[in-house]
This record gives C-alpha cells, structure tokens and sequence, in this order.
C-alpha cells in the first residue's frame, strides 16, 4: 500500500488531491514533506470560491478542502543526519525558499535592476560580482510595457554578452500593465482573499515549472492593507507556496512611503505595517547617495545609487553594492560590491583605513588645518568632515553599513597606534577633542 502511495505523486493534480484524501496519516507520513507539501500548494486557494461563475476565475477545478499541516519533524531522524546549510540563489542576498523584498522610492531604479537580476538568474551569469545559482525565472511586469523591457533587455544582454534567444525556458516576463494583476484581494460579501490572477499565475508557474517569481510591484498586485500584518503575512506566504521549497524563491518590488523616500541613507527601507520586514527572510533598500551640504546645507546627490542589504536572516548583512549610470550601456552597472567574501572584506578593511589615513593626513596638511572632530554623534562629525575628502574610500560615504563600519575602523586605527585622540581650542576658547594622525599612521599608508 505504501508504494502505491507513493505513486500518486506522479499523477495531475485533480487525481494527486483526490487520492490525498483517502490516505492513511501512515501512508501520508511514508511518502513525506513532498506529498504535503504539494498538497498544500494545489488547496491552499481553492476553498475561498463561492462558486467559479460567481468571480469569472479560472482556477483548478478541484472541490473545496481545508490546507493541512505536514508532520512534525522526525528529531530522531535528524539526529542521524548531517544538518543542510543555508541555501541562496545568492548568497547572503536571496535565500531559497522564501520571499526577498527589494524596496525603494518610485522612480529610483527598482525594476531595471531587477529586470537585471532576472536575467543574471536565467542565465546563471554573476550579479555585478555575486555569484548567481541559475534558475527557471517568472518576472510579472506591472509597470513597463513590451518596449520598455525590449529595450532593457537588449542592453542587458548586450552589456553581459548574453544571447536573449537562449534564455527562452529560463527567462519568462509577462507585461501585465492595463490588466486585472492582483493577485491578493479580499471580497467585501465573502471575506476570500484569492483572484483570478493567482489562479493564472499557478497555472503558469506549473507549466513552466518556475522556481524564481519576480513581482514588480506589490502594489500593483496586493488589494489588502499594508498596515495590517495578518493580510501582509497571508500575501507573502501564498506567493512562497508557489515556489519549489528546495530551489525556488521570491522577489517582490515595492515602494516606500514619501518620510522614507527622502530619509535616504537614514530610511527604514520599508513601507506599512512591519508585517513587510518580519515576512521576509532578506529585505534590500535602493536609495540615491547624498553628502551632506556644509553648514547645514541640504545634501546634495551625488548620481549614485546604493544598494544595502538590511536584512539577511540567513546571512550576513554589512553588505552593499554601489550603482552608477552607464552612457555607454544606457544601464545602471554595479561598480562595486562591499563584503562579498571574508578576502574580500579583508581588502576592503585595508584599503578604508589607508583611505581615512590620508584624509586626515591631507587635513592635517590643509593650510589652515582642517580639524577633524572625535565626535561620532552630532552635527559635525568625524565621518562629516572626512567623506568630504576625496581621499576617503567610497565605500564608506554614506549609509548606516558605512558609517558603522567607519566607526570599527576608527577604533581599530586607535588599537594599532594609527591615531590619536588630541587636544585643540576653539576659537570662542572652549577645548574640544580631535582625531590627528601619528607618525605610526603615516607609514601604515604605505604598507596598508
């Protein structure tokens, strides 16, 4: 009984759930977490329908059934085996098996780079230095139109030397812009949360067996309230039942509200309720790079676009990627990747703390000096003062990864001797606290 079971799994779907149901919780249990878990896919929508007329839906036709819960873990079996690391399509970054969200201010970049993404993930090529596992990808498109994502495409792919035409069955993108693409909606008179687009986007996902969904944007396909995290959570968790558990993941593109559009550097990344943050394994912020004005002056942007990973339960997070606009490729190419390898963040180490060294030697040397205050808190800042050199690494200009990272390299110029804490005066008489460079600290630019 039990191995034929098991060969239900083999069957369509309509056969696969009817004979689920009539399986003994043993034979359930002998098959495993691939039975429940495509049991759970194939039900998890289908009884909020009244009827199929009443909503004009094309869904499954299956009869309603309740999701089931799969077993608990086996901790004796567990025991015996070897525990599986993290997986990622890349790594730190985009975690496998769950949904990413990839945040800014409209306007600002999102879906090229995403578009970007997409096609690096089809093609199995690195993301501006990342490594890339290749996987079958679904881009909905609910803000560019064909000619847009022709035209991107094409420089895309001329810029990587990628072929389009080969990524067809890897690469899918669907222009969704004038079409009904909501895919959570709740129903004034039944309280159902399913629509006719997530009965497509099954529907389309099985047939191209997609392991990568890209969704640009939530709006465009979340009818609920961002504010409400039980709605939030539902939304996230029916778009992750779609994907392979075990190879597939989630990106949604979405916006920020206007205080964190122009908070920048200093921006949450987010929009709505925290539900947004806590049902994403990864979350990444894009925001433009601004240095402060002096004086108090607004800051001005610099042309750049930062890239940070603010959230990585699986991974580490100090990490970020410079964006830059291209003439020539008519692109934003990613000119730079912070933390990428611990080699990687070794070098990076070096080359800010012989970047902050000559910054305070060039100001040391200024005529009159520039003063380079201790403070790490405040309107003037030892950070303000250096980014403004153009002897400061890059790298640390701006965002809360970079200035923390700042801070650490501080300390660590202190423990070798590299710099000192001194003592100067104010010109209204007061003593205040200044970094100054050592003799140590100038010969460490040469060897750093």
């Amino acid at each position: 009984m039990i191995a034929e079971a098991a060969a239900i799994l083999e069957a369509d779907d309509l056969t696969f759930a009817d004979a689920w149901r009539d399986l003994s919780d043993e034979e359930r249990s002998a098959i495993g977490a691939r039975g429940f878990e495509r049991f759970r896919k194939i039900t998890s929508y289908i009884g909020q329908y009244s009827s199929r007329a009443e909503r004009g839906a094309t869904v499954l036709d299956l009869a309603p059934a309740i999701s089931e819960w799969p077993p608990g873990l086996d901790l004796e079996a567990l025991a015996e085996l070897e525990p599986e690391l993290p997986q990622f399509i890349i790594p730190d970054w985009f975690p496998v098996g769950y949904a990413t969200l990839f945040a800014g201010h409209g306007g600002v970049g999102k879906s090229a780079i995403a578009l970007h993404l997409a096609v690096c993930i089809a093609a199995g090529l690195p993301f501006f230095g990342l490594e890339v596992a290749r996987r079958r990808v679904l881009f909905l498109s609910c803000e560019d139109r064909r000619p847009v994502l022709h035209w991107r495409l094409s420089r895309i792919c001329s810029h990587m030397g990628a072929d389009l035409a080969s990524l067809r069955g890897w690469l899918e993108i669907l222009d969704l812009v004038g079409t009904d693409s909501m895919l959570w909606d709740r129903d004034p008179r039944t309280g159902a949360t399913i629509t006719p687009g997530y009965g497509r986007l099954q529907e389309r996902m099985g047939e191209q067996q997609t392991e990568v969904l890209m969704v640009d944007g939530v709006s465009d396909t979340f009818a609920g309230n961002e504010n409400a995290r039980g709605e939030v959570k539902r939304f996230v968790n029916a778009l992750v039942a779609l994907i392979p558990p075990d190879t597939g993941a989630v990106l949604l593109v979405g916006h920020v509200s206007k205080p964190g559009s122009t908070a920048g550097a200093n921006g949450e990344g987010y929009s709505g309720s925290t539900g947004w943050h806590n049902s994403c394994r990864a979350r990444w912020y894009l925001y433009p790079e601004a240095v402060q004005g002096e004086d108090g002056e607004r800051a001005e942007r610099t042309g750049d676009l930062i890239l940070e990973l603010q959230k990585s339960n699986l991974g580490r997070t100090d990490q970020s990627i410079r964006f830059r606009w291209d003439q020539d490729a008519h692109l934003f190419l990613g000119r730079e990747v912070v933390g990428a390898t611990a080699s990687d963040r070794a070098h990076r180490d070096r080359i800010e703390r012989k970047g902050i060294l000559a910054a305070l030697q060039a100001c040391a040397e200024s005529v009159p000096a520039i003063i380079v205050p201790a403070a790490m808190q405040g309107p003037r800042t030892a950070h303000h003062v250096l980014s403004l050199r153009p002897e400061f690494p890059d790298s640390l200009r701006a965002g809360k990864p970079a200035v923390r990272r700042f801070r650490r390299q501080i300390e660590t110029l202190r423990q070798i001797h590299a710099i000192e804490d001194a003592e100067y005066r104010r010109t209204n008489g007061h003593r205040g606290s200044q970094i100054a460079i050592t003799t140590d600290g100038v010969r460490h630019i040469a060897t750093f």
